[in-house]
């Protein structure tokens, strides 16, 4: 008497199949690995950005608050010299000491190094580091009134124009 023979996989198959999982596992896990790296970068960039987006923001602020000369132009003083950048604006403000209203001189400097904003008033000088990533900035005159302001980094260009 002879037993049905019973049908299964061989040994072979079992070890190609095993050996075609492991790669699959292999590329899926590189490729989620690579997906967070990404997204790492992503993020950075666009909070980098963001933080820039701030930087414009406050800085148009001093600029629209900036004292007007007797000429009516705005006290906004822009040096320029090799890969460095400043603009000086000269404004009112309220102490916080004395809760009185006195001339300020905002210094916002970009160069490679980062963005610093500094406040001189006759309390003292007060310096605070913006952003301390490697970029680049460029004045373009659009019109006597009108500059635009480009930053550059590895990553993107943001610029913004100011009214002065």
């Amino acid at each position: 008497m002879s037993c049905p023979r019973k049908h299964a996989f061989t040994l072979i198959e079992l070890l190609v199949s095993l050996a075609l999982s492991g790669m699959l596992i292999v590329l899926l896990n590189s490729q989620i690995t690579s997906s967070f790296f990404t997204d790492a970068k992503i993020k950075d960039q666009l909070e980098y950005r963001l933080e820039i987006e701030s930087i414009f923001d406050h800085l148009s602020a001093d600029i629209t608050s900036a004292s007007r000369q007797p000429d009516g132009h705005k006290s906004v003083i822009i040096r320029s010299a090799e890969d460095k950048l400043s603009i000086h604006v000269k404004r009112f403000g309220l102490s916080t000491i004395s809760q009185q209203l006195h001339g300020v001189e905002v210094v916002w400097k970009f160069d490679p190094s980062g963005i610093t904003r500094s406040i001189k008033s006759e309390e003292g000088e007060y310096h605070r580091l913006l952003s301390n990533r490697e970029l680049k900035s460029q004045i373009q005159r659009v019109s006597p009134d009108i500059i635009r302001l480009i930053l550059k980094t590895s990553r993107f260009s943001k610029s913004k124009m100011f009214a002065i």
